[in-house]
């Protein structure tokens, strides 16, 4: 089997804790946002009947022991097999201790991004490379999965095999913008959901709502930059999260990519905490 793990550029123990860390503070950091038209936050479930914001944080606090695996495994020059393995046992492990795959997809994106870091400091080019590998075998069956094949879109693969170019080309110079305007972490996230609601082809909103699922997101994208310039973006999107519940729409993929642009922007000392 193809080894994506050697050799390892960053491998030292304060390196593997820095970027666990980071990638464990992004998901609190998107979770934490509110409100969130359609997610989990600490306003309400959004469209998640089967999730909580306390469940979701509990999900959070077993991110940790996920990254000391997965980084044990690179270490160790595990193959393809081998570091699909890790993530699937993280999966089992959220499942079993929260009810629920509450952060599956952020399980994969998070654990690709520890990985390309580990490999190299040009995060998209590992990225990319490491991506190549990983889909070079079928993906296993998921609703994501299923809606990219229906509507012939990319998806989390695309994004993935594109080097994340929703969370470089757009989430990050637009919250690095607002936060150097503004100083505020909370404007920076929604800021940088704006963006992500406006370029992500989110596969969780074509599973529930088809295409015009996720041209109501994109709609809705714009529609909250325009609002942020006005600071009045916070009874819409209230409003918005009741509209999305009555739909059941959601975004689980934009919220994903948030989390991860949230942690490169602590990991690369653009900000300091997200309050």
């Amino acid at each position: 089997m193809q080894k994506l793990s050697a050799p390892l550029k960053n491998s030292s123990a304060a390196f593997i804790t820095k970027i666990s860390d980071c990638l464990t503070l992004g998901a609190k950091a998107e979770l934490d946002l509110s409100p969130k038209p359609g997610l989990v936050d600490r306003s309400d479930s959004g469209s998640h009947e089967d999730l909580s914001y306390a469940g979701m944080l509990l999900s959070v606090s077993l991110l940790p022991r996920y990254y000391h695996e997965l980084a044990q495994a690179a270490l160790s020059g595990a193959d393809v097999a081998e570091l699909r393995s890790a993530g699937l046992a993280a999966e089992k492990r959220m499942y079993e201790i929260c009810g629920s795959n509450a952060h599956k997809g952020y399980i994969f994106l998070s654990g690709l991004v520890l990985l390309a870091s580990l490999r190299g400091d040009d995060l998209r080019r590992e990225i990319k490379e490491i991506s190549e590998g990983f889909f070079t075998s079928a993906l296993p069956e998921s609703n994501g999965e299923t809606a990219r094949r229906k509507y012939g879109t990319g998806g989390i693969t695309g994004e993935c095999l594109n080097g994340l170019p929703s969370v470089f080309d757009s989430a990050l110079p637009a919250m690095e913008k607002e936060y150097a305007g503004s100083g505020c972490t909370e404007r920076t996230r929604f800021a940088g959901l704006a963006a992500l609601m406006r370029t992500v082809e989110d596969t969780t909103a074509m599973h529930r709502c088809g295409r015009e699922g996720l041209e109501i997101i994109r709609s809705d994208g714009h529609m909250l930059l325009e609002l942020l310039k006005s600071d009045s973006h916070i009874p819409w999107l209230a409003e918005r999260n009741e509209y999305y519940k009555s739909i059941r729409l959601t975004m689980g993929g934009a919220a994903d990519l948030l989390a991860i642009s949230c942690a490169l922007m602590l990991f690369n000392g653009s900000v300091s905490e997200f309050r």
